[in-house]
């Protein structure tokens, strides 16, 4: 009744009609449930919203444009905004391993101060730390590491031995040749008494070479040099030979050269020689790899400079973006502006990211979100053009700018509201990642894709109906024309203004309505039936993933320096971190902040913990016993247990006439004379308490530390360390169940273990990310179409395309680990968007077939979603020429994501609905959701069918609403 008044009131302006109509049809719009009602009331409100921002465009596009501006400036000045690469953070936070491995981080970086602590009385009690809620400091610790350059020395063939007379001549020549780039920078001298084995200017390397000169003299020539059994056990104690030469077989591939140097400016040298180039080193059958030992600092340094070159690249590939949104667009105009909508799309995020959520980690991999939203963004704008230039064609010529706005807004708002919210959605869904820089991007990429969608509302749909009146307005004559050329390339051309009065397809739209469509249509079951098996394919791929073979991370290819050094210092005797720790005193958690890697855990104490009495004195040595000898133990070398130890210095001390603590001859002491025999002990002979395991404060034993030597590391299999983690898990419950009370807390932990920890999350987390994007997808169409066929046709399209790029770089070889795991977090939102536009334009279709209703959601969605393809895959092709391993897996995880969406939309879910799509009312929920629709929607009906024989203007304005 309403439509038929206004058509009626618009058809004749002079006789009003008469208000009986619609109070006679009032009654069935009551009748309406309130989801009816709430969707009139929504449509109603785009409307007139789009309709205003048509009447005043300069107005409307000024006002968003200065407000997003003041926005962004106040973001970015309160928030304290930076360029920087902020790579910290890259380990898993709040899960159980990850918990107990902070706190004896915290335990290792510990100030003991007794002054901190001085309002807790004589000793550490138990009432003690209740009133400091367990929490004893916030203060870090910072240390100092040896800075010395290491050359690392590789036969090139894998039998080869270097210890042989030729290599090791080779090997000698290139550390002279080291030796010599070095003399002019930083080396250690003589004087600095920093290594017993000089030579020449500086300072000789740690090496077996400088052995060998050392024992037979610093005169003797490369050629004369020859292996001595006990020169090279000496230089595998100190770590300079592959783990590969052992007493029986007296050869290797690898050896190792330390060269000291000044620590004050080793980095800034390194790095200069790095960029020279003068230390690559190589001879015919030796290669060579450098860096430093014991410290990341140069590695880091090399990987930064690598990152902000492949930057450089990666934000130069938007120009290629520029680009193809100027090619589709025809307009410089729009083209500026929606450019600036993207850009804009990150200080507007960093407002709602920093300023109202209050976070201040912000990581580098934040800044490749505005590379992600280049897609997201461009896809919006595409759009918004579509659906402006298809409600243009749609309504009689010469139709005003507010017309047109009111048919064109409230489609493309509700088309863009759908993908924005499943994509922002499936980003939020990653914040479940326990990783901060993910969680954070997570929410960041989420906040850039709210922020894009109104950005498009506002700004760039303003500038296109204030393009359209300014070429509506434009004068006739053909300089005039080509002077509007920057607003549509199409008006400086030789037709007459008349001709270019009708606007007509454009080409993509034509194609995709004819030939295309005839395609898909035809050959549907054939299309079904290679998707069907390239999905079985990569289903059964997929069913047969393994674990990542190593939880180690590659940053670089392997033909780089550094990586070949991080990969050639495996071949040497297994580093400290290797060990796993047995902690007692403290309790496993993290009070830090989880988003801000900068704000650590305090230190946790276990209440219960107090190893005073002769039983838990008994039990905790027979547990180091127990666990280096008992089958039922892990497998583990105990190379450090504290009691034990002390333990030996009681017998010994009494062997030698020496009575310890009260003279105690061995463990157990007397309860009361526990601790203090503890700092008797670590007073004697210079020992330090953290050498020993042993952690005490004003004179009470807080933390004990046992160590063991194990068999993973940091490039063992995803599947060995997982046992090794249960088999601790299994041991530790045995243990602790049969532990007296006051060591029942004891827990296991490692670098190792907690890195296993943060790749699992990872790969858990992008399992989640897909279901949950996969439920939203479900629920957003499923709100939006009312069809659960439709519904479940775009999910299962959803689910293709991940599936399709989860095989397909599995079927290249890769792995789902780190970097993978990462980059699939980042990209499950862009898989939706496609296939939704393309539902939610089938299902708006208002054709009585649905081979027609395939064929309108392919000419009004196809052109737009084809072209923000090839945009986004564009740019992603740009990124297969950077060095950073990670950025040149995120191109290829875009491409085949882009590729894989475009080809899913067109070529599977079209030809479902082609074959089997709902017509009319199939498999509709739209008649539960109105009540009394037999009366109302007959009224309803009958109204509108003859508003659109009486008024076809009005009848095509109601079908696009």
């Amino acid at each position: 009744g309403t439509t038929r008044s206004v058509l009626a009131f618009r058809r004749s302006p002079v006789s009003r009609p008469t208000p009986r109509p619609l109070r006679r049809h009032r009654p069935a719009i009551r009748r309406q449930s309130g989801t009816a009602r709430a969707q009139m009331d929504t449509s109603v409100v785009a409307l007139r919203l789009s309709r205003a921002l048509g009447s005043r465009p300069a107005a409307s596009l000024a006002i968003s444009a200065t407000a997003t501006v003041l926005l962004a400036v106040i973001a970015l000045v309160a928030g304290n905004f930076s360029i920087a690469a902020d790579n910290a953070g890259w380990y898993s936070r709040g899960t159980t391993l990850a918990d107990r491995h902070v706190q004896l981080l915290r335990l290792f970086d510990w100030d003991w101060n007794d002054s901190e602590y001085s309002g807790c009385g004589p000793s550490i009690s138990a009432d003690c730390w209740a009133q400091e809620p367990r929490r004893l400091s916030e203060e870090k610790c910072k240390k100092t590491r040896g800075s010395d350059l290491t050359v690392i020395y590789r036969a090139k063939q894998s039998d080869a031995d270097l210890l042989s007379p030729d290599l090791l001549r080779q090997v000698c020549e290139l550390e002279s040749e080291a030796i010599r780039v070095l003399r002019a920078g930083a080396c250690q001298p003589p004087s600095s008494g920093c290594s017993a084995v000089r030579g020449g200017e500086c300072l000789a390397p740690v090496s077996v070479v400088s052995l060998l000169r050392d024992s037979l003299g610093w005169e003797l020539a490369c050629a004369d040099l020859a292996a001595d059994p006990a020169t090279v056990r000496l230089a595998e104690a100190l770590g300079l030979v592959g783990y590969d030469y052992t007493a029986d077989s007296p050869s290797t591939r690898t050896l190792a050269a330390v060269f000291p140097l000044v620590r004050d400016s080793a980095l800034d040298f390194l790095l200069e020689v790095h960029h020279a180039g003068t230390l690559r080193l190589a001879s015919a059958n030796v290669d060579t790899a450098y860096g430093m030992w014991r410290r990341d600092d140069f590695r880091n340094a090399v990987t930064d400079e690598v990152l902000f070159s492949d930057m450089a690249l990666v934000y130069g590939s938007l120009v290629v973006s520029l680009v193809c949104v100027l090619a589709y667009t025809r307009s410089l105009f729009l083209s500026v502006v929606g450019l600036l909508q993207v850009c804009f799309s990150f200080p507007l995020a960093f407002f709602c990211y920093s300023i109202v959520c209050r976070l201040d980690f912000f990581p580098f991999l934040n800044f490749l979100g505005l590379f992600v939203i280049m897609g997201i963004g461009v896809d919006d704008l595409f759009v918004v053009v579509d659906k402006w230039s298809q409600a243009a064609r749609s309504l009689p010529p010469g139709s005003d700018v507010p017309t047109i706005a009111a048919v064109a807004g409230p489609d493309a708002a509700l088309t863009m509201l759908l993908t924005s919210l499943t994509t922002a959605a499936a980003f939020f869904a990653t914040a479940v990642v326990p990783v901060a820089p993910v969680r954070v991007f997570a929410i960041f990429m989420g906040f850039m894709v709210l922020a894009d969608y109104l950005l498009c509302l506002t700004v760039t749909f303003s500038a296109v109906c204030l393009q359209h009146r300014w070429l509506q307005r434009a004068p006739s004559s053909r300089r005039a024309r080509c002077l509007l050329s920057l607003l549509d390339f199409s008006r400086c051309s030789s037709r007459p203004p008349q001709e270019a009065a009708a606007p007509r397809a454009r080409v993509l739209e034509r194609l995709m309505s004819g030939p295309m469509h005839i395609a898909v249509h035809r050959g549907r079951f054939v299309l079904l039936a290679l998707f069907f098996a390239a999905l079985g394919l990569c289903v059964w791929q997929v069913a047969n993933i393994s674990p990542p073979s190593s939880t180690a991370v590659q940053l670089l290819p392997e033909s780089h320096v550094v990586e070949r050094y991080e990969t050639w210092k495996q071949d040497f005797a297994e580093e400290d971190s290797s060990e796993m720790f047995v902690v007692w005193g403290l309790t496993p958690g993290d009070t830090g902040d989880h988003n801000n890697p900068e704000l650590v855990t305090d230190l946790l104490a276990d209440l219960d913990w107090d190893p005073s009495s002769r039983e838990a004195q008994r039990w905790l040595l027979d547990f180091c016993n127990a666990t280096a000898s008992d089958p039922a133990a892990p497998r583990a070398t105990d190379i450090g247990c504290p009691l034990r130890d002390m333990d030996d210095w009681l017998v010994d001390s009494a062997a030698a006439g020496q009575p310890r603590c009260g003279g105690a001859s061995r463990l157990p002491v007397p309860p009361d004379a526990f601790h203090p025999c503890v700092e008797e002990y670590l007073s004697s002979e210079d020992r330090y308490s953290w050498y020993m395991g042993m952690r005490t404060y004003r004179g009470r034993l807080v933390a004990l530390v046992a160590s063991y030597k194990v068999v993973i590391n940091f490039d063992s299999s995803y599947e060995q360390v997982r046992d090794t983690v249960d088999e601790w898990e299994g041991w530790m419950d045995t243990q602790n169940k049969g532990a007296p009370d006051g060591v029942r807390g004891g827990f296991f932990t490692s670098a190792r273990v907690h890195w296993w920890d943060t790749n699992r999350s990872m790969l858990l987390g992008a399992y989640y990310s897909i279901g949950a994007a996969l439920a939203v997808v479900f629920v957003v169409v499923l709100l939006a179409t009312l069809n659960p066929l439709t519904t479940v046709y775009a999910t299962v399209s959803v689910g293709t395309v991940l599936l399709l790029v989860i095989g397909t770089v599995l079927g290249m070889g890769w792995e789902l680990g780190f970097l993978e795991g990462i980059c699939f977090a980042i990209l499950i939102g862009l898989s939706c968007d496609f296939v939704l536009h393309m539902a939610h334009a089938y299902t708006s279709a208002d054709q009585p077939t649905r081979e027609l209703k395939s064929r309108d959601a392919l000419a009004r969605m196809g052109p737009p979603v084809f072209a923000a393809a090839m945009t986004t895959l564009s740019t992603g092709l740009v990124m297969f020429g950077c060095t950073f391993v990670f950025f040149f897996q995120f191109g290829t995880i875009l491409v085949l994501t882009m590729l894989y969406s475009i080809l899913t939309s067109l070529f599977f879910f079209l030809p479902l609905t082609n074959a089997a799509g709902p017509t009319g009312r199939c498999c509709s929920l739209a008649p539960l959701c109105a009540n009394g629709r037999a009366s109302g929607g007959a009224d309803k009906e009958a109204s509108t069918q003859q508003a659109r024989a009486a008024e076809p203007e009005a009848g095509q304005i109601r079908q696009s609403l």
